[in-house]
């Protein structure tokens, strides 16, 4: 486990062992579980790129457990909300960075022709498809258990969260006509605090 993300870049494009780790996250000997739960924390923080992949994954281990184990799932949906609030800080930070990069090489040159390069160049970067997250949240909505609600609504505000602050980062970097082009995204969380 402590190799995976590492092996990840050499592995390639498969996402498959990305989705087998949260099946450690709640192994009966401690040090695996707690290592698996590591390992997804340092792909989420090392390697932007996997970062969609480490909560589908988790959200799609979430969907399987067996609604016999409350527990497991209470606990494997506030695992998303950490990885999730793990990928904001990540975004934040990166963004900081940037941001300095750009104002040293823009004084160092003094050149205002030359444009700051985009903070992600590909995609990849900051993808996040948000409904397949958030209905992960509207599926425990409905739990029995009030404790596993109570970390489903949480997990939905931390989607709308985390998309706008995505959605943040890269407007700098898009054409005007663009944005204003794209739609914005209803949130279930938009509804839900829209109808009390």
């Amino acid at each position: 486990l402590k190799c995976i993300p590492y092996l990840i870049e050499e592995v390639g494009r498969s996402d498959k062992i990305i989705e087998i780790i949260p099946e450690y996250g709640i192994s009966v000997e401690p040090d695996v579980r707690d290592e698996a739960v590591q390992v997804l924390f340092r792909i989420v923080r090392y390697l932007p790129h996997r970062r969609f992949s480490v909560m589908k994954g988790m959200a799609n281990f979430i969907l399987h457990l067996p609604d016999e184990f409350p527990l497991l799932i209470q606990t494997s949906l506030g695992r998303l909300v950490e990885l999730m609030r793990l990928w904001r800080a990540c975004a934040s930070e990166e963004k900081l960075a940037y941001d300095v990069e750009n104002m040293r090489k823009s004084s160092i040159r003094n050149d205002m022709q030359n444009k700051p390069v985009p903070l992600y160049q590909s995609g990849g970067a900051v993808e996040f498809r948000s409904s397949e997250i958030d209905s992960i949240g509207l599926i425990f909505l409905s739990s029995a258990d009030v404790q596993i609600r109570h970390t489903a609504l949480e997990l939905l505000r931390c989607v709308r969260a985390l998309k706008n602050d995505l959605r943040d980062l890269i407007v700098n970097d898009q054409p005007v006509n663009k944005l204003r082009n794209d739609v914005e995204p209803i949130f279930i969380i938009d509804v839900l605090e829209e109808n009390g």
